[in-house]
């Protein structure tokens, strides 16, 4: 498996107060079965960082993590907080993709809805990045209405739902958001976004969300959702949505029974 949005350098964002914890969440993403990891600190403190600084931090935790006996492949990324200033960034070099690949990943406020959202992906596709869009399942607007996310893939535009989210770890509309999502294929990946080694900070598992994605949508997307999708990151080539739109009335009907 591969977790293509976790926050494991210690010491930086929101993620891992220290290495002890990092190497700690290797030993739980190892147990999970997890092979190969993105790490994905927030844009702001990547930027402050910069690149080959950032490099050098995943680094350090490489090594740890081997010192630990852990054979987990590292590759660095970032989370990159949406901005119409993003391609440019990217361009500049003050921020980056995703394991040295075409794939971005970006986040948005959760609401509301930001007026340059479309405009700023678009410009990153233009540029010839391939967004994916981080969490969907936590933006109001899309929990409003799914198709929201229906039109950005129909323009080629990715997204990853968490774990946690399948797990009853958030309130019910980010649940029932995340399974709408996941039924009707707007979701490529399936990532723990995590952040520590508790439930509160949540820890790099996936075994149990692929068992509700299954539940949902049977085992060979479950399995992609974890391992042939994200190997397109790692092996830079194209992956392409296939979503379905969510009818008014169906939608409707599954609110109103929270489904």
């Amino acid at each position: 498996m591969i977790d293509i949005h976790t926050h494991i350098i210690p010491d930086l964002d929101d993620g891992p107060p220290d290495m002890e914890t990092s190497v700690g969440m290797g030993r739980i993403a190892a147990v999970e079965g997890i092979t190969a990891i993105i790490s994905t600190s927030h844009s702001k403190e990547c930027s402050e960082v910069g690149f080959a600084g950032m490099r050098s931090r995943l680094n350090d935790v490489w090594v740890a993590w081997v010192e630990a006996g852990l054979d987990i492949r590292l590759e660095l990324g970032v989370e990159i907080f949406l901005t119409p200033d993003t391609p440019a960034d990217l361009k500049s070099g003050a921020l980056w993709t995703l394991a040295g690949s075409d794939y971005v990943l970006v986040e948005l406020p959760y609401q509301p809805w930001p007026a340059y959202a479309e405009r700023a992906l678009f410009d990153l596709q233009l540029a010839g990045y391939i967004p994916i869009l981080a969490h969907p399942e936590r933006y109001t607007a899309i929990q409003a209405d799914p198709n929201l996310m229906y039109a950005l893939a129909e323009r080629g535009i990715l997204s990853q739902v968490t774990a946690g989210a399948l797990l009853s770890e958030h309130n019910s509309p980010i649940r029932r958001c995340a399974e709408t999502l996941v039924r009707h294929n707007m979701v490529q990946f399936l990532s723990s976004d995590a952040h520590g080694i508790t439930a509160r900070k949540r820890m790099p598992v996936l075994q149990s969300a692929m068992k509700a994605v299954e539940a949902l949508v049977g085992p060979e997307i479950a399995a992609a959702m974890v391992s042939s999708n994200p190997s397109h990151i790692l092996s830079k080539k194209y992956l392409a949505p296939e979503a379905e739109p969510v009818t008014s009335r169906k939608w409707s009907i599954g609110r109103l029974f929270g489904k």
